[in-house]
């Protein structure tokens, strides 16, 4: 694969027809990463939702008899998707920008407002049960 992005169209009738009906679907996932990792000369390769999505069209007997597929190189992995579909570049910047924003005095907040939160709650479970009691002791008493 030249560059950061490239296109395929991936054969899958000859390895599919290998296994058996029931496991033909399962069989193409696996034909695709292998291909994707024989071109690429890479071994994380990341499929796509709309892949699978393609693959399960016809249930897991019927599968497709080839794929068109878009590869695009994200960081240290391929992404791979349906020719047409937005491919989805990985989050995990966005994940840890959130969490650098984040200050550190909040968590500590919450932190100390939990045990309260919790103390108030047995407090009161306890003061219910005593009315409880007493509620059974006058019904007790009447019977």
């Amino acid at each position: 694969m030249k560059g950061t992005e490239a296109e395929y169209i991936i054969p899958l009738r000859k390895e599919v027809m290998k296994v058996a009906k029931y496991d033909r679907t399962k069989k193409a996932v696996i034909a695709i990463r292998q291909y994707l990792q024989k071109h690429t000369k890479s071994k994380n390769v990341l499929l796509g939702k709309q892949i699978n999505k393609k693959l399960q069209s016809g249930g897991r007997k019927n599968v497709v008899s080839k794929i068109h597929v878009k590869v695009i190189k994200d960081e240290d992995n391929y992404r791979a998707e349906l020719i047409g579909h937005p491919i989805e570049l990985s989050k995990d910047k966005e994940d840890k920008n959130k969490k650098a924003e984040k200050p550190k005095v909040e968590a500590k907040k919450e932190v100390t407002e939990k045990p309260v939160a919790k103390e108030e709650a047995k407090a009161e479970t306890k003061t219910v049960k005593k009315v409880v009691k007493k509620v059974d002791k006058k019904v007790e008493e009447k019977k």
